[in-house]
């Protein structure tokens, strides 16, 4: 196979990956990049660094078993605490086990062989912020077929871009499911807190508005049910989703004084609609329309349709 170029690779990653679907888009990624790397089997599983479990496993040409093994022989495994301590780079199982030791050990014979694994390459990135980590393995499963320098540098590369072009597609798809994308940013956790999945405005918000914000986890008690709640500045809207739970956030905002009605109505202002016209869409006399306008206004310390449209403009209603 004619190998494509790395420059190439990154270049198309980026403008075609936010028409690949997210549920699709790690097996895509990982079939795209043996056009650059030559490799039998791969993984792709992210987790937190708190209990180093795997909370997505994505495998090719591999069973998905394999995490399982990761996971039970970790004790065992020092290319894991050489990929947690030197985030970032490609390790070849060879920088840290000798092909003697590697083959003659259990960690071999329990993990690696019964999978035809002969030879690994692996990346780690970890969000310090999130506390997500990111593992990246390539496997060969001819012994006479080692990783390269030049395929370890490319992996060091790649990755980088992987990552991002990972990030930006779970971002448009939090942002699909809000109604209002402009003003939330979302996260995905469990129970206890731990992040699976956040975007880094929702980070930076957290940061921006909480005196002391929790690391590495979402700061607040997760509740069983979906609900909405206010700490200081920002409002909270918490979804479950089986297992997780989506949370977004926005900071509180003038509007937020409103009722839901009034709201609707300011929707319609903005949009140039006459008493008539409002009232006609939202089935409500023209009298009403004037008196929640009315109330509007003085919730708001305001006098004028266009200081209500400046208010919604800055607080991208």
């Amino acid at each position: 196979m004619q190998r494509v170029p790395p420059d190439n690779f990154i270049s198309r990653l980026y403008r075609e990956s936010p028409r690949v679907s997210l549920e699709e888009f790690p097996v895509w990624t990982l079939n795209f990049l043996r056009q650059v790397l030559h490799f039998d089997g791969a993984i792709w599983g992210t987790g937190h660094i708190s209990t180093k479990a795997f909370h997505t496993q994505t495998a090719i040409n591999i069973s998905t078993d394999i995490f399982d093994q990761l996971q039970a022989n970790l004790a065992i495994n020092p290319i894991f605490e050489t990929l947690f301590s030197t985030q970032g780079g490609a390790v070849d199982m060879r920088d840290v086990f000798p092909d003697e030791q590697f083959y003659d050990s259990t960690l071999y014979h329990n993990c690696f062989k019964p999978f035809g694994i002969e030879r690994i390459l692996s990346s780690l990135h970890i969000d310090e912020r999130s506390g997500i980590f990111t593992l990246l393995t390539l496997y060969r499963y001819n012994r006479e077929e080692g990783f390269s320098a030049e395929e370890k540098s490319i992996q060091n590369r790649l990755l980088y871009h992987l990552l991002s072009a990972a990030s930006h597609r779970q971002l448009l798809a939090l942002c699909e499911q809000d109604e209002n994308p402009s003003v939330h940013c979302s996260a995905i956790c469990d129970c206890e807190g731990i992040y699976h999945c956040v975007d880094s405005s929702f980070l930076d918000t957290l940061e921006a508005h909480l005196q002391t914000p929790a690391v590495q986890k979402f700061p607040f008690p997760i509740a069983a049910q979906a609900h909405q709640f206010t700490e200081g500045e920002l409002q909270f809207d918490q979804t479950r989703m089986g297992d997780l739970y989506r949370i977004s956030l926005r900071v509180k905002n003038q509007l937020d004084e409103l009722t839901a009605r009034e709201r609707q109505i300011v929707a319609e202002i903005c949009k140039g609609g006459t008493f008539k016209q409002i009232a006609r869409k939202l089935a409500l006399s023209p009298s009403t329309v004037s008196n929640h306008l009315y109330r509007i206004y003085a919730k708001l310390g305001i006098n004028t349709r266009s200081e209500l449209v400046s208010i919604a403009n800055n607080c991208k209603y």
